[in-house]
């Protein structure tokens, strides 16, 4: 009998840390772009000389720095 594997859930992917290419692709912009937002303030990590991001942190940035317009 085959078992059937669960999707990770955000608690079982909390240990991971994403890449600058990762950012990149998740908020669709360039890697140069995600360079002017780390001179902004986006939340970071380093690893050495690796450079990571904490998906969650990303998330919570992006919700602080979000506008809305209402006209």
């Amino acid at each position: 009998m085959e078992t059937i594997t669960p999707l990770p859930t955000p608690t079982a992917t909390a240990g991971i840390l994403w890449t600058i290419d990762e950012v990149a692709a998740y908020l669709r912009c360039t890697v140069r772009h995600v360079h002017n937002l780390l001179r902004a303030g986006l939340p970071h990590i380093y690893l050495g000389r690796l450079l990571r991001f904490d998906p969650e942190e990303v998330r919570g940035y992006l919700l602080k720095q979000r506008r809305i317009d209402v006209t």
